[in-house]
């Protein structure tokens, strides 16, 4: 999977008109959060972020201590200082991702003695640098993960469980400032209206799940007051959102939000920020019922999961200024982890942004690239300009599994010879049957039009060349370059393997169709020799990308000595042939 109200109250409620709020309750909403707040040590919930005086001009910068993918998480003292030097003013207290890495609490159920020794540790640490904390938990936790079985918010049984599960850890933690709560991924699930369950068979999320938000948010305040239980709605479609929060208590709540209603946290705005209209509304309804917003960015691109990596400041700069012109956002979270081990350019550029908000990009960037010397930091800033370009020119909305397409770290510039495919995936959640099958082209599709193919190929050979001209500005830059040399050596051969393996699979992508084009007119010598023409030079750009390697360079030499043999014996599909599965949704868990 990506990433990631009692039973009395689970009849549907009558939704409140908005227009029906009078300014009176409204004021006193504001009040009763502005007392909240000051209680809690915070400056007042303004509700805009340029308002407020720290880090970026936002109240708060959440940040977490290590990655998924660099689980390095000692919590020392120069970690903590790196961090802080960005400009983090909040610490997650764990990496709290779907996989566990290094075993870090992700649940409630995860605190055990061991745990519980790093948490004390953890937050210890960042009392001493100035640090606020916040915990994050994915709650309730599945009875069981594949197939899932979730545990029933409407089981008394469950909601007991989880008051008592909190309130003990807000006493045995009574300096942990907040807390964050997903309710779905995170190892957490809802039961579907849909589905088996006894009691919340017929009954929408958005009668039942707010309930449950205001018994989490009364434990904490019964223990700790103006507290603040923060709410990712990760994987709800964004109209039971909008319904979630026109009925969950405002009071000492929080929302944090994608950049995109219906995509991942990515590095760059593709309908995002306040072009997003679902993101637009959900910040819009915080803001009239007094709910504060962190919005979430990523600062690398979870490097290093994939091939790309961090070269790319402007994309960091847009993030920043996407969030800041909205009003209702009171601080950001970096969504993937600061690993200070591995900062480069784009840590740069978070760091100076914060810093200096209003400064113009330009500014930001002759800031970031002076240390590279003045022949060479002109050429280094037009090279990270291109590598930005190659990752929005990326075919993002093909599928969610961008991995096998090109992203991969093992990809080396090869392709097989068969024809190619498309991973796409779907999980049983709202907003994968709602509003991702709107911002991805394949999610659960056998089939696809050749065009789709035809469209990711030439996207990924957008990309891939747009890299390339980042390579050859590495190059300049690195002959005019002093003491930097070797950083830009080594940001020039990660954004050269980037280019070859997406230009490799541009070409796998082009080939398979080319060779079917073929096929289809093989018995016209003027049509056969212009598809053939065709594939010679998709080979011979593939034999350059790949080095010459003797593979591609006999099959490029095959293919001049017998077209036609070269076609039947390579990228051919099998058109006789599909594949079954088992339909793995017809087991379904007892709910009893």
């Amino acid at each position: 999977m990506p990433r990631h109200t009692t039973a009395g109250d689970a009849a549907r409620r009558t939704q409140r008109a908005r227009s029906a709020r009078t300014v009176l309750p409204l004021l006193a909403v504001a009040a009763v959060a502005w007392i909240g707040s000051a209680l809690h040590g915070d400056e007042p919930p303004a509700t805009s972020g340029q308002a407020a005086t720290g880090p970026g001009g936002y109240r708060l910068f959440v940040g977490i201590v290590g990655n998924p993918s660099v689980p390095d998480i000692s919590w020392s003292d120069e970690e903590l200082t790196q961090i802080k030097q960005l400009g983090v003013n909040m610490v997650q207290l764990s990496i709290a991702w779907g996989g566990k890495p290094a075993g870090e609490v992700l649940n409630l159920e995860d605190l055990d003695a061991a745990q519980r020794e790093k948490f004390a540790f953890r937050i210890a640490q960042a009392k001493k640098h100035g640090l606020k904390t916040i915990a994050h938990f994915g709650i309730p936790r599945m009875v069981n993960f594949n197939p899932v079985r979730p545990a029933c918010i409407l089981d008394q049984a469950v909601q007991a469980k989880y008051r008592d599960l909190l309130k003990e850890f807000m006493v045995s933690f009574p300096d942990v400032d907040d807390v964050l709560v997903y309710t779905f991924d995170q190892q957490a699930w809802l039961c579907s209206e849909f589905g088996p369950c006894p009691r919340c068979s017929g009954i929408p999320l958005d009668a039942r799940l707010p309930g449950f938000l205001n018994m989490l948010n009364e434990t904490m305040q019964s223990v700790r007051p103006n507290t603040r239980l923060w709410w990712k709605p990760w994987e709800l479609s964004k109209g039971q959102v909008v319904a979630i929060l026109d009925e969950v208590k405002p009071a000492n709540f929080g929302l944090v939000l994608n950049p995109s209603s219906s995509n991942e946290v990515y590095p760059f705005n593709d309908r995002s920020f306040k072009s997003d209209l679902g993101v637009r509304r959900l910040v819009q309804m915080a803001e009239e019922r007094g709910i504060p917003v962190l919005g979430e960015f990523d600062h690398t691109f979870y490097k290093p999961l994939y091939l790309f990596e961090d070269f790319f400041p402007r994309l960091i700069y847009e993030q920043m200024i996407g969030w800041k012109e909205m009003k209702g956002i009171v601080g950001v979270k970096e969504y993937y982890g600061f690993a200070p081990t591995t900062f480069s350019v784009n840590a740069a550029m978070l760091k100076a942004w914060m810093r200096s908000p209003d400064a113009s990009l330009d500014a930001l960037l002759a800031e970031i690239a002076a240390p590279y010397g003045a022949k060479a930091a002109p050429l280094v800033i037009q090279a990270w300009e291109y590598v930005a370009r190659s990752l929005e020119a990326y075919p993002w909305d093909t599928t969610y599994l961008i991995g096998p397409m090109g992203l991969d770290r093992p990809w080396d510039g090869g392709h097989d010879w068969e024809p190619v495919t498309i991973p796409n995936g779907t999980w049983d959640t709202p907003i994968w049957k709602a509003n991702r099958k709107g911002n991805f082209m394949l999610t659960e599709e056998h089939k696809a039009h050749p065009w789709v193919f035809e469209d990711a190929g030439l996207r990924l050979e957008d990309s891939a060349s747009l890299g390339f001209k980042a390579v050859d500005l590495y190059d300049q830059a690195i002959a005019a370059s002093g003491d930097r040399a070797d950083d830009l050596r080594i940001q020039r051969e990660i954004v050269f393997k980037t280019s070859r393996s997406l230009r490799a699979k541009g070409i796998h992508f082009l080939l398979t169709l080319a060779a079917q084009d073929a096929r289809m007119v093989q018995h016209d010598d003027k049509q056969f020799a212009i598809v053939t023409t065709r594939i010679e030079r998709l080979l011979e750009r593939d034999v350059a990308n790949q080095g010459n390697r003797p593979e591609v360079v006999a099959k490029l030499a095959e293919f001049r000595r017998d077209p036609r043999a070269w076609i039947a014996a390579n990228l051919a599909p099998r058109t006789y042939e599909t594949k079954a599965s088992p339909d793995w949704s017809k087991w379904i868990p007892r709910q009893d």
